[in-house]
């Protein structure tokens, strides 16, 4: 995954933001992601692609910045993605939404984190 990508994954699910919770990073989100790019349909690729792009290349300008998102610190990223996430423009709220769903995808099916959040988990104890 290049740079600009796992910046947004790490916005998104950042490490630290929960004594229990690990980062994206750590679970290996950003290999999920890779695999999913790999082996998802078509236009499920698509839909993560433009996802990927709306955050790292629109979401800035939502908030009267200039892009790569990655120009920026953890506040205004999350500014940034928050105003995406609540544009008035359906498309880029969609598209999004879509990136936002792999990327949860990916970190809910960590066995380290479904263990945190009390979710049972095969081959442990209740």
């Amino acid at each position: 995954m290049r740079t600009r990508a796992r910046t947004v994954v790490d916005t998104l699910l950042p490490s630290g933001a929960h004594p229990r919770l690990p980062g994206a990073e750590s679970v290996g989100v950003p290999q999920f992601l890779d695999e999913f790019g790999r082996s998802a349909t078509p236009l499920l690729r698509l839909g993560l692609r433009a996802g990927m792009a709306v955050a790292i290349w629109v979401a800035p300008i939502l908030i009267g910045r200039a892009p790569p998102i990655t120009l920026y610190g953890r506040v205004t990223r999350e500014r940034a993605l928050e105003a995406l996430a609540r544009t008035r423009i359906y498309p880029l709220r969609a598209a999004f939404g879509g990136l936002k769903l792999v990327v949860s995808l990916g970190y809910g099916a960590d066995p380290t984190v479904r263990r945190a959040i009390g979710y049972p988990v095969a081959g442990s104890p209740p």
